[in-house]
């Protein structure tokens, strides 16, 4: 018998239970709060590139980290190929390659977005130190930097690690209808796919509305892109982190009570 291959329905999302769990309530105030930045601190455009690239390193760790602990037979289909002809699916192998590729691809994003967007940080920065204090420190970037890194590290505990932690607050919350979380060993693949098709998405998004914003010497259009990446990274976790996990344990509750 074979498969049928996975479709993602993305009917019902908008359902309550969904939108205000703990997990999408922490990820929409972290991707709101550049709205503050540009609002009171004055953030330019290079100051919110920097934010969504760092964004982006933030989702490829809790990524990786998944792929990290899922167990050899949820990794069927991720193998790494060496010199020798030879082939494993080891967690540990798999998530240290695309530790590599990540890498690369990151660094190569980072020097695109500085020659054609660093302008007079350029002459300000100096190395990673002057980076880490004038960029991070002093602009405040930090502030929504720790609230995505706690919004997805919620996520990754709640769904990966300890989904036993956040069921009886879900069955309080919603009796009628709960999640009943799943820990998942096959959809590791599609999240890995997910977050190449989100970055390549998003980038192409975001650096055009740089463009756009030097252009016309407005921040008009990235406050539109605060607002549709956080619709787009809400309804990315509810397919991913919510309504697939979920899927799976409905389907072993109901062939248990057959």
């Amino acid at each position: 018998m074979t498969e049928k291959p996975d479709v993602i329905d993305m009917t019902g999302l908008l359902r309550p239970d969904y939108l205000l769990h703990p997990s999408t309530i922490f990820l929409v105030a972290a991707d709101l709060f550049p709205l503050a930045g540009i609002a009171f601190w004055h953030w330019d455009t290079f100051l919110l590139l920097m934010l969504y690239w760092m964004d982006t390193a933030i989702i490829a760790f809790w990524t990786i980290a998944r792929v990290a602990l899922t167990p050899r037979e949820g990794l069927n289909n991720l193998r790494i190929s060496s010199a020798g002809g030879q082939s494993t699916n080891a967690p540990w192998a798999v998530a240290a390659f695309f530790v590599l590729h990540c890498g690369i691809f990151m660094g190569v994003h980072f020097m695109f977005l500085w020659i054609m967007f660093s302008d007079a940080w350029a002459r300000r920065i100096h190395g990673p130190s002057d980076f880490v204090r004038q960029i991070i420190v002093d602009s405040r970037l930090w502030l929504p930097l720790a609230g995505l890194m706690l919004s997805r590290g919620v996520s990754f505990l709640f769904h990966v690690v300890r989904p036993e932690l956040i069921e009886r607050l879900e069955r309080a919350l919603f009796p009628r209808h709960p999640i009943r979380i799943h820990v998942p060993t096959g959809s590791v693949g599609g999240e890995i796919a997910m977050l190449y098709a989100r970055v390549v998405i998003m980038q192409i998004a975001i650096i055009f509305g740089a463009f756009v914003a030097v252009v016309l010497g407005s921040m008009a259009p990235f406050v539109i892109l605060i607002v549709l990446k956080t619709a787009v990274d809400v309804a990315i976790h509810i397919v991913v982190d919510l309504r697939e996990q979920a899927a799976p344990a409905a389907g072993a509750k109901a062939a248990a009570l057959t």
